[in-house]
This record gives structure tokens, sequence and C-alpha cells, in this order.
């Protein structure tokens, strides 16, 4: 269910049912969700018990503009833009690799080779270029963890902007 807050910023979601759910909001273009607190306790990256018949209240849902921006250029070992890969950032902490994880992120990149990823929460990353067999295998923890080894490390604070260049190997 999804829900439009009034005036005052409240909201009420119905018809939710019981179980396990993470709490997400689609913030406005240039703003990106910061934090959930429930009953003062942050649970942004954890997921919620909904009991049947029972009222959740105290959600806090806070946002910021103060977008992180990883950016960069691909490049192959002559430095010729390199187009047909995916980049990739996903979290150093592997509590994070998981399907819809906040902390992964991709890009494609552009005619150039730039590329740009806005609106990772603040941590530690790596980034690396990948060629994907599947959309979205890149949620897979084996993935990732084959990735780990070939990628650069970047640590982004809120609001940060960090180039990430990344040179490719011959293969």
């Amino acid at each position: 269910p999804s829900a439009k807050p009034d005036r005052d910023g409240r909201f009420v979601l119905d018809g939710v049912p019981p179980g396990r759910h993470w709490l997400r909001a689609q913030p406005p273009r240039g703003w990106t969700l910061a934090s959930v607190l429930l009953d003062g306790r942050d649970v942004t990256d954890a997921a919620v018990d909904i009991e049947s018949g029972r009222s959740r209240t105290g959600v806090v849902l806070v946002f910021t503009d103060k977008l992180t921006e990883l950016n960069g250029t691909v490049t192959d070992a002559n430095g010729t833009p390199m187009t047909e890969f995916t980049i990739l950032a996903f979290s150093t902490d592997q509590d994070f690799w998981r399907v819809d994880s906040r902390q992964i992120a991709t890009a494609r990149p552009d005619q150039n080779g730039h590329y740009q990823i806005r609106g990772l929460p603040p941590g530690d990353y790596f980034v690396a270029a990948i060629d994907p067999a599947n959309p979205g295998e890149w949620f897979d923890p084996a993935f990732l963890e084959q990735r780990r080894s070939e990628a650069q490390r970047v640590s982004l604070a809120e609001g940060d902007v960090k180039t990430t260049d990344l040179r490719l190997a011959a293969r």
C-alpha cells in the first residue's frame, strides 16, 4: 500500500498485510530517504514486523537534499571510453548484500564512458565495472563477493561528491 502525506506531513497506510515489511518512501526529485524511525529507533535498513489487527504509530520518515554522488569515467588501458559495462557500487558491509538494498546501485556509462550514481546512503562502498549475464544478479552475495577483489573502495559522507575513474585492463 501507499499513502500521500497531508499538509502536516502525516500519513496513514491502510491494508498492510501482517508480516515483515520494509518501510520506504518515494521522495521528491533531488531528495533521498535519510532515515526511517519507528518509536525513535532507526529501522531504515531493517524489516518491521506488522501484526494483524495492530496499528503502528510513531513512524517518522526523514529526507535530505544532501545527496551523495559518485561519478567517473570508464576507460580501457589505452584511455578509450568503455560504454558496454555496468558500473556497480555496493556496500563493503555484507549485511546490505540483499535484494532491493539501498546500498547497491548501478549505472550505465554514456557515450564518453562517464557514469553517475546519486543518492547512495553515506557509507563505505566498492565500485566496479561489471558485465552481468543477468540484470539484477548484482544483488546476489556470491556475485558481489567475486567482485570485491577487482573493485575500488570509496567512502561517502552526506552530500559528498566523489570521482572514481575505472580503467579496465585488457582481457
